[in-house]
């Protein structure tokens, strides 16, 4: 923000010094010429620098200054001319000044409220994006831990021994925590005996533990007593975040002289009955973390039961399904605040400026007759409403072009390749193979900013002449794909996780099931294909 400040009064200060510098070589012209003839004019010069400068006070403080000084130009001027004519030419000098300045000032405020709306859309923007960043961070915690889930659910309904099984699942089970130490109880004949160890273990350190496996291997635990007696007698996982400080741990002592800290468990389930106990340990103080502990029952009922994996599998569907969603809604939002910015832009802006066009034609017709200088800068005045208003007109369809709603994703890409055309001087040819196929309004968004950010790599990164655009479909897909023939992407490029332009483009893709292609040839060009499927 300082530095933005700081550019400013730079800026400011250059216009002022111009400005100044301008208004004395005007002041020494008007006192050398005779007061017949309407120099005057001059000063709307030091309003439109105001105006150029995007300070209000500038165009105030040069109206004033030009007023002053066409005033000082009158008394010091040599004579000329009639003296009713004269002071006409100066008071329509002055008023041509204000009316000027009324112009700037309105453009000008017009101009920051544009900014300003656009600053807010970014901040909303932003904050949709931090959340949807958030959103997924917690969607690839969900889905490593799913493929946790899902890993086990596969050994587990595959022909093997029961112990292979479990010693696979134990050690992915550390692999995931990170954990060192792992080991596997199960429940007596007797219910009530508790639990007995087994010979299933991983440890990631062989040797460092076999003492507190060679007391664990002779140690059998009933309900309620050390880590896995509480998870038999409660059926749920438990955590010890320090043994050495836990004074339902048998094995505390020994523990503590071989570095063991904290510990978690959880049950083996068939049913509602614990059929076992899987026991892990770190060599460090480990605050609980309730995310593991849940994935650890949802293990443990895998295991258990073969049959529940489906449940995972729903419920990492479910994950994906929800971050879709929430992505929709994200790019919905977006859009919603592009059209009603347009809309505002387009209904109110752009209508002021029309209005403020037809005035000033009005009276250009009612002033100009009577002097050719009043004319000229009537008409100057005239040709900047113009570029004002076209202006606003192309931000309008920047933001959202009325064409995509109205007609469809067909003459939007076309539109768009005109206007590319025009713009960058780039030959963009475009050929619609969709017939008469209408996408809904959704995907056609979805291939539409695609369409756009490819256009902008191409004129920031291919240095290409000429691009070819086809639309298409193809049994259940659509298919836009955009040629050039620049320097062509290299696969290094492509794959860069940094490249967020075109990792943006595939997450679009990907919400409708589709996928974007990039594929480039040396010195020859580059060939971008989305493909998204129909709804």
């Amino acid at each position: 923000m300082a530095q933005k400040m700081k550019i400013k009064k730079e800026k400011s200060l250059k216009y002022l010094s111009l400005g100044l510098v301008l208004s004395g070589l005007i002041f020494m012209v008007d006192t050398q010429v005779p007061l017949g003839i309407a120099d005057g004019m001059l000063y709307v010069v030091l309003v439109i620098l105001g105006l150029m400068s995007r300070n209000r006070s500038f165009i105030i403080g040069a109206a004033i200054l030009g007023s002053v000084l066409n005033v000082a130009g009158f008394m010091i001027s040599p004579p000329g001319g009639e003296w009713g004519k004269v002071i006409a030419n100066r008071l329509l000098a002055i008023f041509t000044i204000w009316m000027t300045a009324i112009l700037c000032l309105i453009i000008s405020r017009t101009g920051e409220s544009l900014r300003s709306s656009n600053e807010k859309l970014e901040e909303k923007v932003e904050d949709r994006t931090g959340k949807y960043q958030k959103a997924n961070e917690r969607l690839n915690a969900e889905i490593e831990s799913s493929k946790l889930v899902k890993t086990i659910a596969v050994v587990s309904n595959e022909a093997r021994a029961i112990d292979e099984t479990l010693h696979f699942c134990i050690r992915k089970i550390c692999e995931f925590a990170g954990w060192p130490l792992g080991h596997l109880y199960l429940t007596a004949e007797n219910p009530s005996d508790g639990l007995f160890p087994t010979k299933i273990w991983h440890v990631e350190e062989p040797g460092k533990f076999d003492t507190f496996q060679k007391i664990t291997k002779e140690t059998l635990f009933e309900e309620g007593v050390g880590l896995p007696g509480r998870v038999l007698n409660s059926g749920e996982p438990a955590w010890i975040m320090d043994v050495t400080k836990d004074s339902n741990f048998p094995r505390a002592k020994l523990a503590e002289n071989i570095g063991v800290k904290a510990g978690f468990a959880f049950p083996i389930m068939i049913g509602k009955k614990v059929v076992g106990v899987m026991e892990f340990f770190s060599p460090k103080a480990v605050k609980p973390d309730p995310e593991i502990l849940d994935i650890m029952a949802q293990i443990g009922t895998q295991l258990g039961r073969v049959l529940e994996r489906k449940q995972a599998q729903d419920a990492s569907e479910r994950s994906h399904d929800q971050l879709r969603n929430l992505y929709l809604r994200l790019e919905q939002v977006r859009e919603e605040e592009r059209t009603r910015t347009a809309r505002e832009v387009h209904d109110h802006l752009s209508q002021l400026l029309t209005t403020i066009k037809l005035e000033l034609s009005l009276l250009n017709n009612k002033l100009a007759h009577s002097n050719p200088t009043i004319q000229k800068s009537s008409e100057q005045l005239l040709e900047m409403s113009d570029e004002a208003i076209q202006t606003v007109q192309k931000i309008a369809m920047d933001l959202r072009p009325p064409i995509l709603d109205d007609l469809g994703i067909a003459e939007a890409i076309k539109w768009q390749a005109m206007e590319f055309k025009n713009r960058t001087k780039i030959e963009c040819n475009f050929e619609n193979d969709l017939n008469d196929f209408e996408l809904d309004l959704e995907r056609s968004t979805t291939l539409f900013r695609v369409f756009q950010e490819t256009l902008t790599n191409i004129v920031r990164h291919a240095g290409a002449t000429k691009v070819y655009v086809t639309l298409s479909q193809f049994n259940e897909s659509i298919t836009l794909q955009i040629r050039d023939n620049g320097c062509g992407i290299t696969p290094e490029e492509v794959s860069s996780l940094r490249s967020l332009g075109l990792l943006g483009m595939r997450e679009r893709a990907m919400v409708w099931g589709g996928n974007v292609q990039i594929r480039g040839i040396p010195n020859e060009g580059t060939t971008v294909t989305i493909n998204i499927k129909k709804g």
